[in-house]
């Protein structure tokens, strides 16, 4: 019997599957702002030297680009910050819902902190069901929270790509 005219027949099959699914992708600049409301527990070690217990409960990520799967996420991000100055470590996720209930897991980390007291870090896409399962991307951010009253402003660069 020979088995080389139906082996490369399926080995051509399967490798024109792989390609089909591996070429689509669809990418999108990540360029918005998110806002939403901190409860953020802040203890102070000395006067320069602080440990941030940091939740934030996003409302919307409102993206310039508003076809971008970003755009209307909401859900928590928290994390555990320590500044010494403006020297700041930390890191944490968000675990956040889009409109048709699929959910994204974004990793970040934060670098410094600037005189107006915004953080200023990293973001990772790291997981996500439907939409988002076989995303990635990244990019930077500047976050601020309203001492006054726990407002909570995040400005993101970057970009995102679904497969």
């Amino acid at each position: 019997m020979n088995f080389i005219a139906p082996l490369a027949a399926l080995t051509m099959a399967l490798s024109m599957a792989m390609t089909a699914s591996a070429a689509w992708a669809e990418a999108f600049t990540a360029d918005g702002v998110a806002k939403g409301q901190s409860s953020t527990e802040i203890i102070e070690l000395t006067g320069d030297h602080t440990v941030m217990n940091s939740r934030i409960s996003y409302s919307a990520f409102e993206m310039e680009d508003e076809t971008n799967p970003m755009n209307q996420l909401k859900g928590p991000c928290f994390g555990v910050l320590e500044a010494r100055g403006a020297a700041m470590q930390g890191n944490g996720v968000c675990v956040l819902e889009g409109l048709e209930g699929d959910q994204v897991v974004l990793g970040w980390v934060a670098r410094r902190m600037d005189p107006q007291g915004r953080i200023a870090g990293y973001w990772t896409v790291n997981h996500g069901t439907g939409t988002w399962l076989q995303a990635s991307g990244g990019g930077t951010f500047l976050s601020s929270v309203n001492p006054a009253n726990g407002a909570a402003t995040n400005t993101l660069k970057g970009a995102i790509t679904l497969r």
